[in-house]
């Protein structure tokens, strides 16, 4: 018998590690690839704005990627899909020295954005099946420090890498082979994608219309930093190190932003945020206008806010939204809006690169500062036109790095009835009926526990589909309530919804009930879960595979941390030790 109390961020952090692995792997690839390019570019001879072209080709497949990889998901599986992409956008990255030409290189851009959607899609939902809701704060914030850190990574490999020969290639389509090993060796389960409530473009504009402009301009500026970033240094004459060190400015100044100006949102009118965001970046691209090229010291620090504001700007356009939608169509938008920010992105490096091209580097700064600008206008316009939402009714801030797959709006988002929706059902018996609810999908668990004693479902069948189980409550109505009729009837339950084996979680003096049951038919019972306190008349069964949950985890105290508790637990892979 396995005995536990609540189970904590540390360990669901811990049982992430091979998905976080794998994105840190698939970030330093692709931040050292897309600096790489933007450099090697002017080498090879192309212009600013081809570049530029061939850059904005990575968004234009990830745009694409993202509409379609989740149905290849549901295909094939995750893991499959996974190994694929991988290969494919390891052979995308080593292929572009084979023939340094603009349209091969826009081809091959495409297909890793693609890819990389893709990988994104699988390595999200997997973290969503990592967690639930009491721990899925805390993962989103070590999901943003691995986006960061693999970019900053690749980065500062960038700083040593001769980007005139075959090596940098080389490492860069290493690094992405090597995101495909920690996840296909993990064992956390990958819950299905579920599809949204459907939100259209004009729905969304409709509600909130700074949101959409707000995120389509995070995505141009975001993308025109990284993308056409490289380019101003190449232009401008930058050595590597300065070149890298550019680059991490932006990604550094993102993430130190993100949770000043997220909280601060959450305790005031969120369009003055947007709209301070805004000015900052302008103020701060003009002073890299004024001051760069010449100033590399100066242009990293005013890079600071000049790159970094289009990360907590789409967070802060994401929250705005949401303060305008009821909870059943927040995932549709999370995903209209990285859609919207992609099509931003597309844009990005294009523009940049082009405005280098006409009037020389600073001009990407000044690209960046009237993007700004025009947010910080277009926010004026929205606080004259409308009240401000009331404090009660005000979404929560939750930060959301730039560039991700569609998934992730699920991966951020508590809305687990709008996702995962709940149904009733009942069978009729001679002595009586069974009734039963159920939600989500994946392992079935099966829950017993009386609601006389106080025992109430309903919060932890939301967490525990979130957590990627199939979630079902049971309620006897019969005159045989003795354990042998009982059993009957569930074995009934059993038949009517094709279930061979299940895990049977059982409070209070169900425990009893679960434990008399696994013993009588071990064959049918995977695991058994008993919350305490615990009495003598319900030990753990012999022979089943047990865990005793301390009573502080029962499903009307704390419902995630029983539904984190059963995540670890009845993890696939994990080996189950009796321990009298």
């Amino acid at each position: 018998m396995t005995e536990v109390g609540p189970i904590g961020l540390r360990r669901t952090l811990l049982g992430a590690l091979p998905l976080f692995m794998s994105l840190g792997f698939l970030m330093a690839g692709n931040g050292l690839t897309s600096t790489l390019l933007g450099f090697r570019s002017a080498i090879e001879g192309f212009t600013p704005s081809v570049t530029g072209i061939v850059l904005a080709a990575y968004y234009l497949g990830f745009f694409l990627g993202s509409l379609v990889a989740p149905s290849a998901i549901v295909r094939v599986g995750h893991i499959r899909v996974f190994a694929g992409l991988a290969s494919l956008a390891s052979c995308a990255v080593i292929l572009h020295v084979v023939h340094a030409h603009p349209i091969t290189w826009f081809l091959l851009r495409a297909l890793s954005g693609l890819c990389t959607s893709g990988l994104y899609v699988v390595t999200e939902a997997w973290l969503n099946g990592a967690t639930t809701n009491a721990t899925r704060g805390g993962l989103l914030a070590g999901y943003m420090v691995v986006v960061t850190g693999g970019l900053a990574a690749g980065q500062l490999m960038f700083a040593i890498t001769d980007p005139t020969g075959a090596v940098g290639f080389v490492a860069g389509s290493v690094l992405v082979s090597l995101a495909v090993v920690p996840v296909s060796l993990a064992s956390v389960f990958a819950p299905e994608i579920p599809d949204p409530q459907p939100l259209s473009f004009r729905e969304l504009v409709a509600a909130a219309p700074l949101a959409p402009v707000t995120g389509a301009v995070s995505g141009f500026t975001g993308a025109a930093m990284v993308g056409a970033g490289a380019i101003y240094a190449s232009s401008a004459g930058l050595g590597q190190v300065a070149t890298a060190m550019l680059l991490l400015s932006g990604l550094v100044g993102g993430l130190a932003l993100q949770m000043p100006l997220g909280r601060w949102s959450d305790r005031t009118d969120r369009r003055r945020v947007i709209l301070l965001a805004g000015v900052a970046g302008a103020v701060a691209a003009a002073g890299a206008t004024f001051w760069g090229p010449d100033n590399h010291l100066l242009v990293v620090l005013f890079s600071l806010l000049a790159g970094g504001i289009a990360y907590p700007l789409y967070s802060l356009a994401s929250a705005h939204l949401n303060d305008y939608l009821d909870s059943g169509r927040v995932v549709a938008a999370g995903a209209r809006m990285i859609l919207i920010n992609a099509m931003g992105a597309v844009a990005g490096p294009v523009v940049g690169a082009v405005a280098i091209e006409a009037l020389g580097p600073s001009a990407l700064f000044v690209v960046l500062g009237i993007s700004y600008f025009g947010v910080a206008v277009f926010a004026v316009m929205r606080i004259r036109l409308r009240e401000p939402v009331a404090e009660e009714e005000r979404a929560t801030y939750l930060p959301v790095p730039l560039g991700t797959a569609p998934i992730a709006a699920t991966l951020v988002t508590d809305y687990a009835n709008e996702l995962y929706p709940v149904t009733h059902g009942s069978i009729q018996r001679d002595d009586g009926r069974v009734e039963f609810v159920e939600q989500g999908s994946g392992r079935p668990v099966i829950l017993l526990g009386n609601q006389g004693e106080g025992v109430r479902w309903d919060r932890a069948l939301s967490a525990l589909a979130a957590g990627g189980f199939r979630a079902i409550v049971l309620q006897f109505h019969s005159s045989d309530q003795t354990d042998s009729g009982r059993i009957r009837q569930l074995f009934s339950l059993l038949r009517e919804l094709n279930l061979a084996t299940a895990v049977f979680v059982g409070v209070g003096s169900d425990a009893r009930f679960v434990s008399t049951f696994a013993s009588k038919h071990p064959e049918r019972t995977e695991f058994v879960v008993l919350i305490g306190p615990l009495d003598e008349e319900a030990p753990a069964p012999e022979g089943v595979p047990s865990l005793v949950l301390d009573e502080g985890l029962a499903p009307q105290t704390d419902p995630d941390g029983l539904a984190d508790a059963l995540a670890v637990f009845l993890r696939p892979g994990r080996i189950h030790l009796r321990v009298d």
